[in-house]
């Protein structure tokens, strides 16, 4: 969890190939803005609502072929966002959520080829 915390402008444009609905705003940094990105796969469409400085991060899939809602996750306590994988047909992005306590939970989230998320909780050895 070396860096920044979060991914910035560039990074999220990479990353998800578009706009952010609405925009981003100029001469503010991304993690104070609320944004919401619209993209689909094969299977799925997807919409990520982030509003970083609040730690918040929500994701909606819904199978395209019957509409059906495959999974809301909203979190509210995310410590950091990283971009593990931005390559033509392949995009994942690593979730930390930091309880406070002794163990950390990370969220793995594969949009392309197909998607997968995984949830994982870590003893934090202190």
């Amino acid at each position: 969890m070396r860096g920044k915390r979060f991914p910035d402008k560039t990074d999220w444009l990479s990353f998800f190939e578009k706009m952010p609905h609405g925009g981003f705003e100029k001469d503010m940094p991304v993690e104070y803005q609320d944004l919401t990105f619209r993209f689909e796969n094969q299977e799925e469409r997807f919409v990520v609502s982030m509003s970083l400085a609040m730690q918040e991060f929500t994701l909606k899939v819904v199978r395209k072929k019957t509409e059906a809602v495959l999974g809301i996750y909203d979190f509210k306590t995310v410590q950091h966002v990283e971009i593990k994988k931005d390559r033509k047909g392949e995009k994942e992005l690593l979730l930390i959520i930091d309880h406070h306590d002794r163990f950390i939970t990370t969220i793995e989230i594969t949009f392309l080829p197909s998607f997968c998320l995984m949830v994982k909780e870590h003893f934090s050895g202190e």
